[in-house]
């Protein structure tokens, strides 16, 4: 391979993992979230502000002054007569609350990576329609709440390393 071409990584290679809210706790366990068709990493946003003034002539100046961030993906949701996801039934569940009852702690990384990120964020988790022939889905967002943080993937609060031979769960 010439020196300087890049190899690009595929997006199936991230993995999202959630626990319900524990106020103040960081869990000790999360859970793998399956059936991941799409799936936008947490990235990061500035609030900016204008601070420019008459001095700086006919150019403008801004200063961020805050910080935010966003998780989205679409699921593939199980037949009602199939186990449910157990991942998705986190954010199943807080998508339907406030407040505390609406927040999951997450982390996510990728395959084989050594860093990921965690956070703790508010969850929609809705439900899809279509047309008789479509898969059923669910479309999910993780709305940061506080800062987003670095973890260890050889972390050893949870099962962080990638088996290709693994399953999900029947």
């Amino acid at each position: 391979m010439a020196a300087g071409t890049i190899t690009p990584g595929v997006v199936s290679d991230w993995v999202l993992e959630v626990a319900p809210y524990t106020d103040g706790i960081t869990p000790t366990a999360f859970t793998r979230v399956r059936g991941m068709q799409d799936f936008t990493p947490p990235g990061v946003s500035k609030n900016l502000e204008d601070d420019s003034d008459f001095d700086s002539g006919a150019w403008a100046s801004q200063v961020a002054t805050g910080l935010e961030y966003e998780v989205t993906g679409t699921v593939k949701v199980p037949r009602a007569t199939m186990p449910a996801d157990p991942g998705q039934d986190i954010m199943r569940t807080a998508g339907r609350g406030v407040a505390e009852d609406g927040f999951v702690h997450f982390r996510t990384y990728k395959k084989g990576a050594t860093v990921g990120v965690t956070g703790v964020a508010d969850c929609s988790f809705t439900e899809g329609g279509g047309s008789r022939t479509d898969l059923t889905t669910a479309e999910f967002t993780l709305a940061g709440r506080g800062a987003l943080e670095e973890v260890d993937v050889d972390t050893p609060t949870g099962a962080l390393s990638f088996d290709p031979e693994e399953k999900p769960a029947a």
